[in-house]
């Protein structure tokens, strides 16, 4: 008997337990939420009071809790409640705002206008305009990005980072890399009249050889409005280069250096000597089914000798891409800047070096059978004004 009331006991207290289950469910899950905190408000302009729509509105540091403003530019924010809460407050155009709320319920954030990439301005034909009254289809590249390429010509860095332009390189050769250049595709029946006219710092020049770290820009006129200036010798595009200049402050001096490697795309692979004299007779036998076994190119016995490679000096088997080329080669650039000046005087000095080596191997040989290139660049930029409506320029550049 008292086995069983024992039984019965802990059945009961089980049961028990049981039936308070949704209950402690319930207020752990009231608890959880009695530590969210929701932040209302709304987002406008604090220069006309403007609502401003599809404002993100993000706890600072986490992409977890965000939410953005309505058509009216009411928001809701439910997140964790904790100290020292930063909210970031953003939309395009405007600058944003980090802000700590100061409670909970009709926060007001207040964003000012950022005019900052309406202002900047853009290289046209003749001089430069703000980015706003642009209209034509021009396109540019800083040097920062034209430097992220290592090609010791700088055409080829335009291929893929600048919309309709299009490369065409011919050789790999170390020096001889220069390509092709087409804005827009081909223009005429011949690829030398489907050229892009090409400007450095408005003298008509080629800017392939020149070195990156040198120059401040590349601009590309693509359509007939901004090409109209230059007349039929726009027709097939213009490319404006920029070369750098010196700015008023303290002197300057910077250094740089890279070092690559340069690879092939691919290595044609050929066949072995076994492999061509089997095809041969094999073509042989295609054309006439009936030729004797004495009147093939290649005999049993010339067979068997490439196969074994018992003589390799009168039946040799050579991959000639393997035994001359190497995979890869070295390629290093180095360059020296000094700039700065007055507010009369300024000036911008660079020295550049790039040496490519070429991909063949020199076995034994007292000299080096490469292509190599080694090329040195300089230039000097120089600003003087003579008065107050006088300003003097000398751009001394070569290689």
């Amino acid at each position: 008997m008292d086995r069983l009331r024992k039984i019965f006991l802990a059945a009961a207290f089980f049961l028990s337990a049981l039936a308070s289950a949704p209950a402690a469910i319930a207020s752990t899950v009231q608890a959880e939420q009695s530590k969210n905190v929701t932040y209302r408000g709304k987002v406008v302009d604090s220069q006309t009071g403007e609502p401003l729509p599809g404002a993100a509105v993000l706890l600072k540091g986490s992409h977890r809790w965000g939410t953005s403003a309505d058509k009216d530019g009411n928001f809701s924010l439910t997140m964790p409640a904790g100290k020292n809460i930063v909210l970031e407050v953003s939309c395009l155009s405007y600058k944003t705002l980090e802000v700590v709320p100061s409670g909970t319920d009709g926060l007001t954030f207040a964003l000012e206008p950022d005019n900052t990439f309406l202002d900047e301005v853009q290289v046209v034909a003749y001089g430069q305009q703000r980015k706003m009254s642009v209209t034509g289809a021009i396109a540019s590249i800083s040097s920062e990005d034209i430097l992220k390429s290592p090609s010791g010509s700088v055409a080829n860095a335009l291929a893929g980072a600048i919309t309709g332009v299009s490369s065409v390189q011919v050789s790999g050769q170390p020096g001889a890399e220069d390509p092709e250049i087409y804005v827009r595709g081909t223009g005429s029946l011949s690829n030398e009249a489907s050229k892009p006219l090409i400007l450095v710092d408005g003298i008509e020049r080629s800017f392939f050889q020149m070195d990156p770290n040198e120059i401040a820009n590349i601009t590309v006129l693509k359509d007939a409005a901004s090409t109209a200036v230059f007349g039929v010798r726009g027709a097939n595009g213009v490319i404006l280069v920029t070369t750098k200049r010196g700015e008023e402050g303290k002197n300057r001096i910077s250094f740089s250096s890279q070092y690559g490697i340069t690879q092939p795309l691919r290595h044609l692979k050929s066949v072995t000597s076994l492999e061509y004299a089997q095809i041969y007779n094999e073509a042989q036998r295609s054309d006439n089914p009936d030729i004797p076994e004495s009147a093939l190119k290649f005999s049993p016995f010339v067979l068997e000798m490439f196969e074994s490679g018992g003589d390799p000096i009168m039946f040799p088997s050579i991959d000639w891409d393997d035994y001359i080329f190497k995979d890869t080669a070295w390629q290093t650039q180095h360059n020296v800047t000094l700039s700065g000046g007055s507010t009369r005087f300024r000036y911008f000095v660079s020295l550049g070096y790039l040496y490519q080596d070429g991909i063949m191997k020199q076995f034994d040989l007292t000299y080096n059978p490469n292509y190599t290139y080694n090329r040195y660049n300089y230039r000097a930029n120089v600003d003087i004004d003579l008065t107050k409506t006088t300003n003097l320029k000398i751009n001394l550049g070569g290689r």
